[in-house]
């Protein structure tokens, strides 16, 4: 009965990762535009709670944005307790471009305040696209432009990508391949034309299809897995194409968490709503996965305790590593981050009992968020 069981979750992973690899495999439709005769008006919407220390730079590196359309930025602050307010209004004053909206500090509290801030922000857009970016990270100077060729080419939503910064520590390390990992889900699912996940620090969309599509709507009450949620109602809209971003001169930087306590209250944010999904496809799809991480936590004590042999663990870890390695690789080739590669073998062993851990712990809301 263990040899069955053992079998079906090996091979529910490796059945899922090879569905993962094919579509990064296939070309994606549609490809940014090589000559555009007409640029789309974008809007840019940044959500800002207590950035002080960051907001100032992220608002430097979109007003250096290299784009001949027109564009706005509007930066949407959350009830600010610190000297966000201040710095983003002294900027707007000297750039037209650019312009703010507050949220009133007696708002009621809601489980995800990010996502009101958006609706505000969209709310008043004059854009037919819009492009979100978070008020700690700093685009390069191609990405408002390389997002938008995405969405003159026919895409309703596109997708960029992402990588973390941080220092050499292995922390870092560790973010910046998972990283890796889950922007080549994101690929994948885009490529495909049938979004898995989203990231809300490198998203567009059109305007018209986040309103068509109920938007926000009954979401605000989710800390976790709202941007993946609202792609889901988008693709049951008729018509709705997706696109991923690969160019490389648009990748948007992430800061890393500091601690492994920090990153484990992070991911068991991220594992908090995985059954409240609309699209009970992507909880099976969710259930899958973490099931084979479960059974693999579990593997070498029923080995310690005599009840296995070690080669049920060793084959199990062995398909999931090599299934691991051929995804990332292929990824990162197009990319062009292969070097993130040699931490490999630490972070398949880490994986298993973080990612064991973070689930229930999410669904018992042990995680911390801006309040």
């Amino acid at each position: 009965m263990l040899l069955i069981l053992v079998a079906i979750l090996t091979t529910t992973y490796l059945g899922l990762m090879l569905y993962l690899w094919l579509g990064l495999l296939k070309k994606g439709h549609p490809q940014g535009a090589a000559s555009v005769v007409t640029l789309p008006f974008v809007s840019v919407v940044i959500p800002m709670r207590n950035e002080e220390a960051f907001i100032e730079n992220t608002l430097n590196a979109i007003n250096a944005q290299k784009y001949a359309g027109e564009w706005e930025a509007i930066i949407v602050n959350d009830r600010s307790t610190d000297r966000s307010s201040e710095i983003v209004r002294g900027f707007c004053e000297n750039h037209p471009n650019f312009s703010v909206i507050d949220i009133p500090q007696d708002s009621p509290q809601i489980a995800s305040p990010k996502k009101r801030a958006l609706n505000a922000g969209f709310s008043t857009a004059k854009g037919e696209f819009l492009l979100i970016a978070d008020a700690d990270c700093v685009p390069p100077p191609n990405w408002l432009n390389s997002m938008a060729l995405y969405f003159v080419s026919g895409a309703s939503v596109v997708q960029g990508s992402k990588a973390n910064n941080g220092g050499k520590r292995f922390l870092h390390a560790y973010q910046r391949l998972e990283t890796l990992g889950f922007t080549l889900i994101e690929a994948a699912g885009y490529n495909r034309n049938k979004p898995i996940v989203a990231s809300a620090a490198s998203l567009g969309y059109s305007k018209d299809l986040f309103f068509k599509c109920g938007g926000f709507e009954g979401l605000y009450d989710f800390v976790s897995g709202d941007d993946d949620m609202l792609i889901h109602r988008m693709a049951k809209v008729k018509g709705t194409k997706f696109a991923y971003n690969w160019d490389t001169s648009a990748i948007m930087p992430t800061a890393p968490v500091d601690s492994w306590k920090a990153l484990l209250q992070q991911r068991a944010r991220w594992g908090s709503n995985g059954a409240k999904y609309e699209n009970k496809a992507y909880s099976a799809f969710l259930f899958c996965i973490y099931a084979f991480f479960v059974w693999l936590f579990i593997l070498p004590w029923l080995v310690l305790a005599g009840i296995l042999l070690p080669d049920y663990f060793l084959l199990s870890f062995a398909i999931k590593f090599v299934a691991d390695f051929i995804l990332l690789f292929t990824g990162a080739l197009r990319l062009r981050c292969v070097k993130l590669l040699w931490c490999l073998p630490l972070v398949e062993i880490i994986q298993i009992p973080l990612f064991t851990a973070a689930v229930p712990l999410g669904m018992l809301g042990w995680y911390r968020w801006k309040k």
